[in-house]
């Protein structure tokens, strides 16, 4: 049976996540968190994307999986990451990283023989297996029931926005307002990200849920409490997302890593390998269940 070289604790803080960088097991971790979910940092040119936060938040939460909730609390107090009692720490909405699919990854020989025809080291595949299917059970679990339109078209506005040129508002589908001055075209993008980075600053904060909610609503930000797309605070109206969307987005986020890459064939192996990457993502969407 294939063997995974063990990610090391590297006990770095969500906003340290550049620390991570050198680390040749999270390698195609970063190739697509950088994509997916990037952290955006202001400069004289505007916003600009950098170094995502989603490795080491992951790195993290693979370190405390079989940790109990005193030796997870334990390890944040080493970090410096949590300033409360360990009672305080108990509150706190927890959901486990669960690898239980490993043995059913590692013993899938057609899987592991088109892991091998891409090239691809299996060690940094599992964790990026891993660190998707992290991601989107954590968006899709216990999450608000949001269609895929909503989360998308929210992530597609803030891109485009970041590279216009020109904004054209229309009312009742009739061209009302049209704007192309350079300046006023920053302010609202630098007051998008001003949105963005204040949410994300609540949202990975270490305090309760309760205050987390009364920050979002007092700076005007409650209806991401409905919204929230990370499933960091538990909202008691939260329902699963159909199981369509999930697979939606496991399929998307797998067939941008797999996109650039090429299968070859295996000297030496006499039985068919499959080079489909659809059939790649399949295989991955089955082992994960």
């Amino acid at each position: 049976m294939y063997q995974i070289e063990e990610l090391p604790d590297l006990k770095v803080a969500w906003h340290e996540s550049y620390k991570c960088l050198n680390e040749p097991l999270l390698e195609y971790v970063w190739e697509v968190a950088n994509h997916f979910l990037p952290d955006y940092a202001e400069t004289d040119m505007g916003m600009i994307p950098v170094e995502s936060s989603a490795p080491a938040i992951f790195a993290n939460r693979y370190a405390e999986r079989n940790l109990s909730v005193e030796e997870r609390y334990e390890r944040t107090q080493e970090m410096k990451t949590f300033k409360g009692t360990l009672e305080e720490y108990k509150k706190r909405e927890y959901r486990k990283l669960d690898d239980s699919f490993k043995e059913k990854f590692l013993t899938n020989e057609d899987l592991q023989n088109t892991i091998e025809a891409y090239k691809l080291d299996v060690s940094k595949f599992w964790y990026l297996l891993l660190f998707v299917y992290d991601f989107i059970e954590d968006i899709g679990t216990n999450a608000p029931a949001l269609n895929k339109s909503v989360l998308e078209d929210f992530s597609y506005f803030h891109a485009t926005l970041l590279e216009a040129t020109s904004i054209t508002l229309k009312k009742n589908n009739k061209k009302s307002y049209v704007v192309e001055r350079e300046d006023t075209i920053r302010i609202l993008q630098a007051a998008l990200q001003h949105f963005i980075n204040t949410y994300s600053d609540i949202r990975h904060s270490e305090q309760d849920r309760e205050t987390m909610i009364k920050q979002l609503k007092d700076i005007g930000l409650e209806g991401f409490i409905r919204n929230d797309l990370s499933s960091k605070i538990s909202f008691t109206d939260k329902s699963s997302l159909d199981i369509s969307y999930k697979k939606w987005k496991f399929t998307d986020m797998f067939l941008f890593f797999i996109e650039r890459r090429k299968a070859t064939t295996i000297p030496n192996k006499k039985v068919k390998v499959s080079k489909d990457k659809m059939m790649l993502v399949s295989r991955l969407i089955y082992t994960v269940g």
